[in-house]
């Protein structure tokens, strides 16, 4: 069976305009020539490639000023790759990535962190050593880790995630959830269903609990749409929760309400004046 064009999802836009479209369905991957596949610690450094090279310039611009950045770029890929190595220890964060089948070329990757931990805490904040006791299981000395850091906004970085994390402890408390962080795909695959296959990775387990798992994530407000279409239902500017199947519309919704709105007093309108017609017919009878 053809696959369905997603429908149109209207969100608010920053002054250039733009928004993610849906995928035209013959531009998507065939279901065979994709696989989802867990990541392992080999493939840190490749997450960290990922991320600068489909992440804007603007964000890394905040994250990692122009001043501060090394020399090299694989410089700032090896110290990224080395803040994410830990994660790799903790049970509970799923990193996996979707491989072209014909070549075993990575094209898509996502971070999930699962129910089962404890407590909000990002794994990209620096507190995040201590917090999951990464120093002392790495056995990194205080020079590394300040190496590691040295070209990295404190308050762009670690001050945007420390936010990020306080809407989300508002939003769910303590209630177990899936959480995801990153979902990147590599620039030249986008705009093929990619994303879609790593979102459903996880989707389909907490869909699977009874009840249903929440899960949680942040987005760019361009890419808004691509979550909506899988049910995930905006909370503020950037935050969005999914507890389950749902159809969850954007200002298009709102345009046709405005649409029939305007053709309801349009309708009043006219009765209105037909009324007044005929009671001035009646009155010349008279």
């Amino acid at each position: 069976m053809a696959q369905q064009k997603a429908d149109f999802i209207k969100v608010p836009t920053g002054p250039s305009g733009f928004q993610t479209m849906p995928v035209d369905p013959e531009k998507r991957f065939p279901e065979s020539e994709i696989r989802i596949e867990m990541c392992t610690e080999e493939d840190v450094e490749t997450i960290a490639e990922g991320l600068y090279t489909s992440f804007p310039d603007g964000f890394w611009n905040k994250m990692e000023p122009l001043e501060l950045r090394p020399p090299e770029q694989i410089t700032r890929v090896k110290r990224l790759a080395k803040r994410l190595q830990p994660s790799f220890t903790n049970p509970n964060m799923k990193w996996i990535k979707a491989v072209l089948t014909s070549s075993g070329e990575t094209i898509g990757i996502a971070g999930w962190m699962g129910p089962g931990n404890p407590e909000i805490h990002n794994i990209f904040r620096r507190s995040a050593i201590d917090h999951y006791g990464w120093k002392e299981k790495m056995g990194w000395s205080d020079e590394e880790i300040d190496e590691m850091w040295e070209h990295v906004s404190d308050e762009g970085w670690n001050g945007t995630f420390g936010k990020d994390d306080g809407i989300r402890k508002d939003v769910l408390g303590d209630e177990p959830h899936w959480y995801l962080a990153p979902l990147l795909t590599w620039p030249k695959y986008q705009g093929r269903g990619v994303g879609k296959k790593l979102l459903d990775w996880a989707i389909n387990q907490a869909d699977a609990t009874d009840p249903v798992t929440p899960m949680y994530l942040e987005s760019a407000p361009s890419a808004r749409p691509v979550y909506m279409h899988c049910g995930f239902v905006p909370q503020g500017e950037t935050n969005f929760v999914r507890r389950g199947p749902a159809i969850v519309r954007g200002l298009e919704a709102e345009d046709e309400e405005l649409g029939k709105e305007d053709a309801l007093k349009g309708k009043l309108a006219d009765v209105d004046v037909t009324a007044k017609a005929k009671g001035t017919e009646t009155d010349v009878a008279a």
